[in-house]
């Protein structure tokens, strides 16, 4: 029974070198039946949720620049005070990805192979950190997709995330979306809707 995490990142553009800023990441630990809890409860949850210093460069100007709406966010909620250095970011990330006795985690995120990429690229790879996670990524999108099709529900391609999340009772408009922890409660949710959160891997 593999432990999930659902994990997002938020970065200063979409090439492998903008800058990651932000981490967020909700691991849930699943526990065998026979060590439930009272109430029944075979899981438990942790978070992790971490602002990264980086070299801002020229990743907010010019023609490539993020976004104004997502370069104002930037501004608005980065603290460099609070930031983790990027070995100790390394460091942090990788203790809570790590190998438990069920094997190394199960990581469910919208497009996951994005922040994977990001984080092995800058965080990992630089200080000889392996991938802690397990190859096998998840993408929400398409466990939903797949959930719709299976009920006949899907709507005509292309649709759009908002669109599948609405289609399994999730408002998107409830969570604080390009955040990392509003996106990966976002994700946590879809998960739920579809497989269940006593869902055992």
């Amino acid at each position: 029974m593999t432990d999930i995490v659902f994990m997002d990142t938020e970065t200063l553009g979409l090439d492998i070198d903008a800058p990651i800023w932000e981490f967020a990441a909700i691991r849930r630990h699943i526990n065998s039946p026979e060590v439930a809890d009272a109430s029944g409860i075979t899981s438990t949850e942790r978070r992790l949720h971490i602002q990264i210093h980086h070299h801002v460069g020229s990743w907010l100007t010019g023609p490539d620049a993020l976004p104004e709406q997502f370069a104002a966010d930037y501004r608005r909620r980065f603290n460099a005070d609070t930031a983790y250095g990027q070995t100790m970011a390394a460091r942090v990330i990788a203790e809570f990805l790590s190998e438990s006795h069920s094997g190394r985690p199960l990581i469910v995120g919208a497009v996951p192979s994005f922040d994977t990429e990001h984080i092995r690229h800058q965080l990992l790879r630089p200080f000889g950190i392996p991938d802690p996670w397990n190859y096998h990524l998840i993408d929400i999108e398409n466990v939903v997709a797949g959930y719709l099709r299976g009920r006949n529900l899907l709507p005509r391609m292309p649709w759009k995330s908002d669109q599948l999340s609405a289609a399994v009772g999730v408002d998107p408009t409830k969570f604080d979306r390009h955040t990392a922890m509003g996106d990966v409660l976002w994700i946590r949710a879809q998960w739920d809707a579809v497989m269940g959160a006593d869902f055992h891997g």
